[in-house]
């Protein structure tokens, strides 16, 4: 039966790194799989719609800068990518959580 142990990273190059990694400890490459996980609803954090802006205008374009420029401060995405290892044994089960909890990775 095969078994999978997920991590989560918030960059695509902490996903890569750890992939390397599994690959030098002899995990073949069709074993692990990495996915961004981008979402149509926008970043988890942060005010994108009305701008983060204080100067309480309505963003409407008339009478004020229009241009939203304000709109995308502060906005910061959570883990993103996803990195999966395919296991058939025990033994291989913990020697990909071993590699990867080296790494800091996020469990999910």
């Amino acid at each position: 039966m095969t078994d999978f142990v997920l991590r989560m990273y918030d960059t695509l190059s902490g996903a890569e790194s750890a992939r390397a990694a599994l690959l030098a400890e002899g995990f073949d490459a069709d074993q692990v799989e990495i996915e961004a996980m981008n979402s149509e609803a926008g970043p988890v954090a942060g005010n994108f719609t009305v701008g983060n802006s204080s100067d309480h205008s309505d963003h409407s374009g008339v009478g004020d800068s229009g241009n939203y420029r304000d709109n995308f401060q502060d906005v910061r995405h959570g883990a993103v990518i996803k990195l999966v290892v395919a296991v058939d044994t025990d033994i291989g089960l913990a020697k990909a959580t071993e590699v990867l909890d080296r790494l800091k990775a996020s469990p999910h």
